[in-house]
């Protein structure tokens, strides 16, 4: 029967994750509460089978039911991200709501990374939030943990202190590090780094050194990796 659990919390996922698509896109304008899903193209409001995450691209054929234009994969791509993020989650616990939230943020920041290279610091107010009520575990950090987190935040701080780094990837580092512990925040950061390498290395010819990289989305990708290896 685990299966059926999981594939629970994937719809979950993916509805959670179609959700915050729509905040990054109406977080200027507030409306993203109670405001209907509507084509970015017709601005035609769409209906519940319009908006099955996933599904409705699939049966649509990527387009729009009423005007036709073609919808951007990065949707059911960032649902599909969506689902595996929260494939894991225990939700009947209250650690696992609060993972669940401290997710949503940090995919709120991703999506608002990768299409402006920034976003709000009230995208993630709610994983600092969460982060802080933890903050009694800093007291707990065993030697090893320090080891492990002092080097890397130094680092990050510098290259931050330079405008090497957005602060942005600072902050969300110290929320993974003190809401998990160091080394998960140290793995979810190297796998990160190696997707970021490993397609710099397929795009090498068209990709600018002197180019600005959102790198929360491979932070994202690389803390979905790390809790499936959980």
């Amino acid at each position: 029967m685990a299966w059926i659990y999981q594939l629970t919390n994937f719809l979950i996922g993916t509805c959670l994750a179609s959700h915050a698509c729509v905040v990054c896109d109406r977080f200027d304008t507030g409306d993203f509460i109670w405001g209907r899903s509507r084509c970015d193209f017709c601005l035609t409001k769409l209906t519940l089978v319009d908006e099955l995450p996933i599904l409705s691209y699939c049966f649509l054929h990527g387009k729009c039911r009423y005007c036709q234009r073609s919808i951007s994969v990065k949707l059911p791509l960032i649902e599909f991200l969506g689902g595996l993020a929260y494939l894991k989650i225990d939700f009947s616990q209250m650690t696992g709501i609060a993972t669940a939230i401290v997710i949503f943020c940090l995919l709120l920041a991703a999506i608002s990374d990768y299409d402006r290279l920034e976003f709000h610091l009230a995208m993630i107010f709610p994983a600092l939030l969460l982060t802080l009520l933890r903050f009694k575990h800093l007291f707990k950090l065993q030697l090893g943990d320090l080891i492990e987190l002092i080097p890397i935040l130094l680092v990050l701080l510098f290259y931050t202190m330079q405008k090497k780094l957005g602060s942005g990837d600072l902050i969300i580092y110290l929320i993974l590090a003190f809401f998990f512990t160091p080394h998960f925040a140290n793995l979810v950061f190297l796998f990160g780094s190696f997707l970021l390498l490993f397609q710099f290395f397929l795009k090498r010819k068209t990709w600018s050194l002197q180019k600005q990289i959102a790198f929360v989305p491979y932070i994202f990708v690389g803390l979905i990796i790390q809790l499936l290896l959980q």
